[in-house]
């Protein structure tokens, strides 16, 4: 069993570089990181590849960097409660809701609303106005509760969180993750590329970066009871499908278009 104080166990190879947890799992946060500010600001339309691979290369980073005492210590191959499974699940669905909900109140389906954003990068997409609503919310969502749920709580709240748990408490070490999770997503609203060059949406982006840091402590709260990573992950599928349905069912159906659904 996993000592809840120890350090992030890395892999022999990595351990003899004398490398810190905390310097590796920062390193790899602004190499992610700069690959998914790639895919939306590299060119002047938004890219999904890059920031597909990205998701990708955090599923491998357990295998590469860790060794399999640091893979438990993340919280795989622990037992999963199904008591866990549909509070995560019920509890992602409830968090976008609250995000879209919030942000219909203060922005109508502008483009402050942080689900428009969302919306306008699947826009991007032109095969997407030849779908049936149907067919493009199943192709849209299927990557969407499998690709940044698995890698990004992985990532977050599995390695950069147990990173520095030989020295930090549990809430200052889901504080760092959401606040590194929070800081990321703002490339999804907040920062977007204007006339001028890259611009902020001071008060819609800082909502967001808010909505973003309270879901990512509620994804850490249901780990630590649930005690597998798997927990978060089904908490992040949740929020994320709820997501796409209401972008799909209730953002589209003015803007952006796609054929009525039959």
């Amino acid at each position: 069993m996993p000592q809840p104080r120890a350090p992030l166990d890395l892999a022999a190879a990595w351990q003899r570089l004398g490398l810190s947890p905390l310097v590796l799992v920062l390193t790899l946060f602004v190499l992610l990181a700069g690959l998914r500010i790639y895919g939306y600001f590299g060119s002047d339309l938004f890219q999904g590849p890059p920031i597909m691979i990205g998701f990708v290369l955090m599923w491998l980073l357990p295998f590469l960097f860790l060794s399999n005492y640091g893979r438990e210590q993340i919280g795989f191959g622990r037992k999963i409660a199904l008591k866990w499974i549909l509070v995560a699940l019920l509890s992602g669905a409830v968090l976008a809701s609250l995000c879209h909900f919030l942000g219909l109140a203060l922005y109508g389906k502008g483009e402050q609303n942080w689900f428009v954003s969302v919306a306008y990068t699947y826009q991007s997409d032109e095969r997407i106005a030849l779908l049936d609503r149907h067919v493009a919310y199943i192709i849209f969502t299927i990557p969407a509760i499998i690709a940044s749920p698995i890698g990004e709580e992985i990532f977050f709240r599995g390695m950069i969180e147990q990173s520095k748990r030989d020295s930090w408490s549990p809430p200052q070490c889901a504080l760092l993750s959401a606040t590194l999770f929070a800081l990321v997503h703002l490339v999804h609203h907040g920062v977007y590329r204007g006339y001028n060059g890259i611009e902020f949406m001071p008060t819609a982006g800082t909502i967001w970066f808010g909505l973003m840091l309270v879901s990512s402590l509620a994804f850490s709260y249901l780990k630590q009871k649930g005690g597998s990573i798997w927990i978060p992950i089904t908490a992040h599928a949740g929020f994320n499908l709820a997501m796409n349905t209401y972008i799909f069912y209730s953002l589209f159906v003015t803007q952006p278009q796609t054929l009525p659904a039959s």
